[in-house]
């Protein structure tokens, strides 16, 4: 059931997507300057690619603007044409270096090698004012040669009302699925008979192997007695003809009689995309590939209904979705796929097919909320030439703030280094028809809001990920430090367990898990974290003198990941991991997969706590209260909430490659705050309403629990917990089983 909140439906979104350039107006009453992309001709709508096939000629023209101005035009950053393509100007010239100078069009020709589904992102400089930089993508389907071994999806499972084949409802990749919802498709195969089916993953360096490998397997998998895992080996991740293999609650059959590979059951942990890839590679009797990428995750609903955001109600019955309130993201490096919604590029976007799929309403309602994307001036002179730390970060900020704060406005301010100008644009707001951010989020962690006290603004609430490896070394006193959870819910999708995130390795990168926290001995212990909760006497059992953190947590370990669209996740066939300065491009054959993938750790447990806090600031501005003020409102009343049934305990950490659950050690705190998850994750109906209710320099407003003994009640039942949990601890089908799609350090 789609949540209340998103009031406009598909049919609703359907129609929205119709409209070239939105009414939505920025400061002054004009729209933010852009530079129209159309595969139609000039001054039309943006449109897309006509499809191809293996070795069909191709030749595809898209126009720039109103063929007045001319524009310097390449592929963004990390894309590629599929094999055998090539960009050329108007004329057939080819581009050099992949660089069009001086041209108003141009064309993309050739024969294409490789059939798949590709999202391609084009960026363009205008040359009469190269402050003016945009970008838009094209989605192209290159079919497989009539006569080679080919495969051909079907599916059962209910397809978006719009977009569906741009959402991997087609013939040519696995469609995406949720977990705990029936999972249903068929790869029938044609030109040659299946010869071997396996399930493999992607290691540091890019090698292929075995999805359950004994030394690093996609995370959550546990092979041998007693996993959730069986009917593949191990070595290999073969399945066996016409033999069922489960794995982490999908089902996958290869049967010999009709030459198909079936997929169903009910898939229990996440994975897919860049990081965390899962992949069902098939090999036909002539022994070509075919690779198709799985991706499983929570969806918005799940979430919302899972830690209550589907609860929560404001003043006169107004449901929380975050309207009227502004979340600005901090960002390195541009992020080609999104372009503001007052762009007429948008509507081919990663952030509206998000949308459309997940039914949630669109940016593009004249009356609805305003995406922008700026550089740090507030213009459109984008960083594209700075490498990002992770491109994947910022595209799963900015949908998850949406999917869970679906009316709040989202600002993406890029930055061409980790250091925030002072003054900056949160300081000297310069668009005065969006109104001033009140939450400000990070996921990048470290030193991207470092800065003097005066760089932070009065009542705006500042978020960071506190690190998906370890502490990442960040601790302002002014700013909420987040850490990640592994997230449990029953067969019904209600809250069930969590636990935070301690051990295990990332098959792709090698690095150990561990939610970041600990103390900061360069930070004295701000006063709201001396006593935890606020005036029960007990002692931060962290550290008595520092700063510690995080502050909460949320859900974000990569076997309860959540569902991101992410055009780079497939930008070409030859890549399931873009190389980087320590690690090489990975291999990936024909029929890669649709981009979606898997979010994952502080970096989206931190946009989820920003969505929460947008909705509580919405709440407030009902009341004709201020936003709250991160530094001397927010946190001090989040201590105060220790304990509370505004937060989930949280007790147990959990070994991502293991998904055994360990007590927290003595050093590590309680389950009323601890390094891993700090006051735990939010119980976000309850949590909204304290937050509401706070006034400045007031006493937090009751019913709270009497610290001390109810506190200690908390803590026996979540102790309680831990120990029933640990006794199945060793049945993986059962015990915290799920449902990041993130290179982060």
């Amino acid at each position: 059931m789609v949540a209340p909140w998103r009031y406009k439906g598909l049919i609703g979104v359907a129609l929205a997507a119709s409209i070239l350039q939105p009414a939505s107006a920025l400061a002054g009453g004009s729209l933010q300057a852009s530079i129209p992309f159309s595969s139609l001709n000039y001054g039309q709508p943006i449109g897309n690619l006509a499809p191809t096939s293996v070795g069909s000629s191709y030749n595809q023209s898209i126009y720039l603007g109103d063929g007045s101005g001319n524009y310097n035009i390449s592929l963004a950053t990390s894309w590629t044409l599929p094999s055998g393509l090539q960009l050329t100007f108007a004329d057939g010239t080819p581009s050099i270096g992949g660089l069009l100078q001086n041209a108003s069009s141009f064309k993309i020709s050739g024969n294409a090698a490789s059939p798949g589904q590709y999202n391609l992102v084009f960026q363009a400089v205008s040359t009469s004012n190269p402050s003016l930089i945009d970008s838009a993508v094209y989605h192209l389907f290159v079919a497989p040669a009539a006569s080679s071994f080919q495969g051909t999806v079907t599916t059962t499972m209910a397809k978006p009302a719009v977009n569906a084949e741009i959402l991997g409802f087609n013939s040519l990749v696995l469609p995406p699925g949720s977990l705990n919802h029936l999972y249903d498709a068929t790869v029938s195969f044609s030109n040659g008979l299946v010869k071997s089916v396996a399930l493999v993953t992607q290691l540091v360096g890019g090698a292929i192997t075995s999805a359950i490998n004994p030394t690093s397997p996609v995370p959550g998998l546990v092979a041998g007695s007693g996993g959730n895992v069986g009917g593949l080996d191990q070595a290999s991740g073969r399945l066996e003809a016409d033999q069922e293999a489960t794995i982490g609650g999908l089902t996958v059959k290869w049967s010999s009689a009709s030459n198909s590979v079936q997929l169903g059951g009910i898939p229990k942990v996440a994975f897919g995309g860049l990081n965390d890839p899962l992949i069902l590679q098939v090999t036909g009797t002539n022994d070509e590939v075919l690779n198709y990428n799985l991706a499983m995750t929570y969806s918005p609903d799940q979430i919302a209904k899972a830690y209550g955001f589907d609860r929560i109600l404001l003043s006169n019955g107004i449901i929380g979705s975050g309207k009227g309130q502004t979340v600005v993201i901090y960002a390195l490096g541009d992020s080609p796929g999104f372009v503001s919604s007052t762009n007429p590029n948008f509507v081919n976007s990663d952030l509206h097919q998000f949308s459309l799929a997940h039914g949630l309403n669109s940016f593009t309602d004249q009356n609805g909320p305003i995406f922008l994307k700026v550089d740090q001036n507030g213009g459109t002179n984008y960083p594209i030439y700075v490498n990002s730390p992770d491109p994947t970060e910022v595209p799963q900020d900015i949908e998850w703030i949406h999917a869970l704060a679906p009316e709040a406005n989202i600002v993406v301010v890029e930055f061409p280094s980790a250091t925030i100008p002072n003054p900056n644009i949160i300081q000297n707001w310069p668009f005065p028809s969006i109104p001033a951010p009140s939450v400000v989020s990070s996921s990048f962690g470290g030193a991207t809001l470092n800065g003097p006290d005066s760089a932070y603004v009065a009542n705006v609430s500042y978020l960071a990920s506190s690190g998906d490896f370890g502490s990442s070394g960040y601790a302002n006193s002014s700013v909420v430090s987040v850490g990640y959870t592994q997230l449990n819910t029953t067969s019904h999708g209600d809250y069930s367990s969590e636990a935070s995130v301690k051990g295990g390795t990332m098959q792709t990168t090698g690095k150990s898990f561990q939610s970041g926290g600990g103390s900061d001995s360069s930070q004295v212990q701000p006063a709201y974290q001396s006593a935890i909760p606020c005036g029960s006497g007990a002692a931060n059992p962290v550290s008595p003198t520092y700063r510690t953190l995080p502050d909460v947590a949320f859900n974000g370990a990569e076997p309860s990941g959540l569902s991101v669209y992410n055009s780079l996740i497939n930008t070409t066939a030859t890549n399931f991991k873009t190389a980087t300065s320590t690690q090489a491009a990975g291999l990936n054959a024909a029929f890669g997969g649709a981009p979606w993938g898997n979010a994952w750790g502080t970096s989206i447990a931190t946009p989820s706590w920003a969505a929460l806090l947008a909705i509580a600031n919405q709440g407030r501005a009902l009341e004709g209260k201020p936003a709250l003020d991160g530094a001397t409102q927010l946190l001090p009343l989040l201590y105060c909430l220790a304990g509370s049934d505004a937060f989930h305990p949280i007790g147990d950490s959990i070994n991502q490659t293991t998904q055994l659950l360990s007590d927290l050690e003595q050093e590590d705190g309680t389950a009323t705050y601890n390094n891993l998850a700090g006051l735990g994750s939010p119980v976000a109906d309850k949590m909204v309403a304290r937050l509401v209710a706070q006034a400045p320099s007031a006493a937090v407003p009751g019913p709270l629990p009497l610290f001390g003994i109810a506190t200690a009640w908390q803590y026996s039942r979540a102790l309680k917990k831990r120990i029933k949990t640990k006794a199945i601890a060793y049945q993986p089908q059962q015990f915290l089983e799920p449902g990041s799609d993130s290179q982060r350090s």
